[in-house]
């Protein structure tokens, strides 16, 4: 069976595979020709042009990127985090993009490219392997959807022999409707990429990538970054490469040294500064006084004006550090407001339980003894029932505020667990039964604790709120 071409369309597939292996061919070795030393660079906004280890990452409105120091090995690398009101953005990812356009050409581009032109060489066999009219169009279509988008996808690469194959499949596509009868042709435009590009920038000199560290530690608005720069530096300084001039070196060196001891002197303002400022809002709000912590803000934000701003971070911690005692302040002032207004009742609760507690507190030493198994003899164990029975009543009688509802319920329990007690140590009497008088025992062991804990309670209700 043969198969039948107009002229035309058969005349385009082949200079296209015959073009495909050409191009592929002749170009084989130029993605080895490109420069695949360019460096990452971020652009700072006074113009500096910082060499980076590796490509940067932005992270909200921060970005961050590795810098090698000295030798430049991973061993001397620097991590910086600055942010982007620093850099210039546009220009940096710009910048990378050409980098990142360089090393894929220089690496993956040249195979990604003969995939490309193997896919295109394949549906152009497919089209002379098929007699259906309108199956060529289709492979051809689909196999010139995949070119139209390659060059965006892949930096540009290749982008003006790319453009020649997708302007011989149109042709192509055109004459194969044309022979099918198909008079409607669907125009897919993509827009023409083009390989990324920047300048080049050369490798700095040692003394050059010196600078750049040192601009870039006054960018950073972060004071561990800038002195870990520095000091980093200065390292390298102290073991100078050659190109170092004694002048410059001098020259550099100095404002390093200076810039460190700034550092360290501003560390230890704001260390005071955050010392003097928790220490008197702490004291201020264990007064309750509200207003005293507010002043205490007022005056860090005064001293940090003073100071330059040169801590944000750390203010903004030390400010919501005292805002936190500002609200202990006004709780507390609230807590002891409440507190002076039902201390009344509270003393009158007071006044009620004087008495039963006092009762309670009288029949300390006959518990004592029912808890050591070691009495009260019979006449007294009979007294003290009564004792504790009056208790008790007087107890249930009276009705606790709801402030003191906790200790009203404790010594409720005290006074019954204490009249338990002896009635048990006087079972235990009749009965001869020791594993009752071990259980009385237990009763007043548990009253005796109950009634100091509703002691040490009610005195607690009674004095003013404390700051917690």
């Amino acid at each position: 069976m043969f198969i039948v071409f107009p002229a035309r369309p058969v005349r385009l597939i082949v200079v296209m595979m015959l073009g495909i292996a050409l191009h592929a061919a002749g170009n084989a070795s130029s993605a080895e020709q490109r420069a695949n030393d360019v460096s990452f660079r971020v652009f700072l906004r006074d113009g500096t042009a910082v060499v980076t280890y590796g490509d940067f990452a932005r992270v909200g409105e921060r970005i961050i990127f590795l810098v090698a120091i000295g030798s430049g090995g991973p061993e001397h690398l620097q991590v910086v985090n600055l942010p982007l009101s620093s850099v210039d953005l546009a220009k940096t990812e710009q910048y990378a993009l050409a980098v990142r356009a360089a090393r894929y050409a220089a690496t993956e581009g040249e195979a990604d490219y003969a995939v490309l032109a193997a896919s295109v060489a394949k549906a152009l066999n497919g089209v002379a392997a098929t007699n259906s009219p309108l199956e060529r169009v289709q492979i051809v279509e689909q196999v010139r959807g995949v070119v139209a988008t390659w060059t965006r996808d892949h930096y540009g690469y290749r982008a003006n022999d790319v453009r020649q194959i997708q302007a011989l499949l149109d042709e192509v596509v055109s004459d194969l409707r044309a022979d099918a009868g198909v008079n409607q042709f669907d125009l897919n435009l993509v827009a023409s990429v083009e390989p990324p590009a920047a300048p080049a920038l050369p490798k700095p000199t040692p003394a050059e990538a010196i600078e750049q560290v040192l601009r870039v530690a006054r960018a950073s608005d972060v004071a561990a970054d800038r002195l870990a720069l520095l000091r980093a530096a200065l390292r390298v300084l102290e073991r100078p490469s050659p190109g170092m001039s004694g002048d410059w070196l001098k020259r550099t060196r100095n404002a390093a040294y200076d810039a460190i001891a700034e550092e360290m002197r501003t560390d230890r303002a704001y260390r005071d500064l955050a010392w003097t400022a928790v220490a008197r809002a702490l004291a201020a709000a264990s007064r309750a006084d509200a207003p005293g912590v507010e002043e205490v803000l007022d005056d860090i934000r005064r001293r940090d004006e003073r100071l330059g701003r040169k801590r944000p971070d750390e203010v903004a911690g030390l400010v919501a550090s005292v805002q936190n005692h500002l609200e202990a302040a006004r709780r507390l002032r609230l807590a002891r407001d409440r507190w002076r207004l039902r201390y009344p009742m509270l003393r009158d609760y007071q006044d009620l339980v004087r008495r039963p507690m006092q009762q309670l507190a009288g029949a300390r030493k006959s518990l004592d003894a029912i808890r050591r198994l070691s009495g009260p003899d019979p006449e007294v164990l009979a007294r003290l029932r009564e004792r504790l029975g009056r208790a008790n009543q007087m107890v249930l009688r009276i009705a606790a505020p709801a402030d003191v509802a906790g200790v009203h319920a404790t010594l409720i329990s005290a006074c019954q667990l204490a009249l338990r007690s002896a009635d048990i140590r006087e079972r235990a009497i009749e009965s001869g039964d020791l594993q009752l008088a071990w259980n009385a025992a237990s009763a007043a062991a548990g009253a005796m604790m109950l009634l100091a804990q509703a002691r040490d309670q009610l005195q607690a209700a009674l004095r003013p709120p404390e700051l917690k």
